[in-house]
């Protein structure tokens, strides 16, 4: 079927002739509006990030174009709607990746689901919906990750991905009171213990060894948590220090 470049502005349910003019705006539109929100997810370094969030845009519109004025009066773009979302399911499915014992990528993926949505309402005219869709997708990126990131630190959300090693040597006659700064180091909240070890390093001195995860508002206390178990006498060594956390755990 060929487009007619008849020059009116059509309404969405009008509609089996379409301008070229038209084509163009729609799919300018729908690229300049994946671009923006691509821009913020590049911005935060995110695996589907500028091209990604564009190409979904530009293809939903694209689809419902076609959809819509390219398989004759009889055709039900409803059909095609729907695989565009079936489609950006698997691409979203794709994006979420199983990182030690959290789950990432679960955002994205409902970006590029959103910008799909923004794409098909511009493929068939609905740009107000479209630009409300921009708008409401950039707001829930950025105001709203900013109150997300309040009430994790708030309620004392422990991050999955970031893992510490805290490793002491003791005398002997020591121990207790380097277990006793560790005790009221991991009982007040915001530590999540994964494991522990405490035994003879040899006959004089006593290992600890512990690994945890600890929340952001108490992030700073690694930096000094060695210095007080240093401070205790009878502590020879003591360091802590980032690690890569295992599958698993």
């Amino acid at each position: 079927m060929r487009l007619l470049s008849s020059g009116r502005w059509l309404s969405p349910l009008a509609v089996n002739e379409m301008s070229e003019v038209e084509i163009i705006l729609r799919l300018s539109l729908s690229l300049i509006c994946g671009l923006i929100i691509g821009i913020e997810r590049q911005w935060h370094h995110k695996n589907a990030g500028l091209k990604t969030n564009t190409l979904v845009a530009v293809g939903s519109t694209a689809f419902a174009l076609i959809s819509e004025h390219g398989f004759g009066p009889n055709s039900n773009p409803t059909q095609i709607a729907a695989g565009v979302v079936t489609g950006i399911g698997f691409l979203g499915a794709g994006v979420i990746m199983r990182r030690g014992g959290s789950v990432q990528g679960i955002n994205t993926a409902a970006t590029l689901w959103a910008t799909a949505s923004m794409g098909l309402a511009i493929g068939v005219g609905f740009y107000r919906l479209a630009l409300l869709l921009l708008v409401t997708v950039l707001i829930i990126q950025l105001p709203l990750r900013w109150v997300a990131r309040f009430i994790d630190k708030r309620s004392g959300f422990i991050s999955p991905t970031e893992c510490y090693c805290l490793n002491v040597t003791v005398a002997a006659h020591a121990a207790e009171n380097a277990r006793a700064l560790w005790s009221d180091f991991v009982t007040r909240r915001g530590v999540l213990i994964i494991r522990t070890s405490d035994a003879e390093a040899d006959g004089a001195n006593v290992a600890l060894t512990a690994s945890f995860k600890i929340s952001e508002d108490r992030l700073p206390e690694i930096a000094t948590l060695p210095q007080r178990f240093r401070a205790i006498d009878g502590v020879s060594q003591a360091d802590c220090r980032q690690t890569v956390v295992e599958e698993g755990e």
